[in-house]
C-alpha cells in the first residue's frame, strides 16, 4: 500500500487507507476510489482530486484550503461541518450528501450539480455558482451576497428570506419564485420587474 503523505501523487488507485485526522499538503489525485475512507477531520492544504469517487466517504468536521475537488462525486458523502475555504469544486456532484454545518468561504462551484439539499440559512457569500444545478434546493435566508449565480438552475427551489444584493443574475428567472422576503438590489429588482412583463422607464 503506498502511503500517503505531503505531494503525493496517485492516479487509478483505490484508496482504502484511514485518512481521518491527518494534514495533507500539495497532493494529486486523478481518477481515484476512496469509497468509504474515514476522512473525519482531514485537513488538505493546495491539494486536487481530479474525477474522484468519493462516496460515503466521512469527510465529517474536515478543512479545505485552496484544495480543488473536480468533478468528483459526493454520493452519500458525510461533510457535516466540513469547511472549504477558496475551494474549486467545479462539476463535482453531491447526491444525498449530509451538509448539515457546512461552511463554503469564497471559492468556485459553478457546474456543481446540489439539488433538492438543504443549504437553508448557509453563507454562499461571493461564492462562483456559474451554471450550477440547485434544482429543488432549501435556500431559505441565505446569505448570497455578491455570488455569481449566472444561469443556475433554481427550479421549485426556496429562496424566501435569501439576501441576494450584487449576486449575478443573468438567466435566472427569479419571478417564478416565492420572492417573499428576498433580498434584491435595484439593479436586480428591476430585472425581476422586466420577468413579469412590466415596462421599466
Amino acid at each position: 500500500m503506498t502511503r500517503i503523505d505531503d505531494g503525493t501523487t496517485l492516479a487509478d488507485q483505490r484508496i482504502d487507507q484511514d485518512l481521518s485526522d491527518r494534514t495533507l499538503r500539495a497532493c494529486r489525485f486523478e481518477r481515484c476510489s476512496f469509497e468509504d475512507v474515514d476522512m473525519g477531520e482531514l485537513v488538505t492544504r493546495g491539494c486536487v482530486f481530479d474525477d474522484c469517487d468519493l462516496t460515503g466517504v466521512r469527510l465529517n468536521a474536515s478543512v479545505h484550503e485552496g484544495s480543488a475537488f473536480l468533478g468528483c462525486s459526493f454520493a452519500r458523502t458525510d461533510l457535516f461541518g466540513a469547511r472549504f475555504a477558496d475551494c474549486k469544486l467545479t462539476g463535482s456532484r453531491f447526491l444525498r450528501a449530509r451538509l448539515t454545518g457546512l461552511e463554503v468561504d469564497g471559492g468556485d462551484w459553478s457546474f456543481v450539480a446540489l439539488r433538492h439539499h438543504d443549504l437553508s440559512g448557509r453563507s454562499l457569500r461571493g461564492v462562483r455558482l456559474r451554471e450550477s444545478d440547485l434544482v429543488g434546493c432549501d435556500l431559505r435566508g441565505a446569505d448570497l451576497r455578491g455570488a455569481d449565480l449566472t444561469r443556475v438552475r433554481l427550479d421549485e427551489a426556496k429562496i424566501a428570506g435569501a439576501d441576494l444584493r450584487g449576486a449575478a443574475i443573468e438567466g435566472v428567472r427569479l419571478a417564478a419564485l416565492d420572492l417573499r422576503g428576498v433580498r434584491l438590489d435595484v439593479a436586480q429588482a428591476v430585472a425581476v420587474a422586466v420577468q413579469l412583463g412590466a415596462q421599466v422607464e
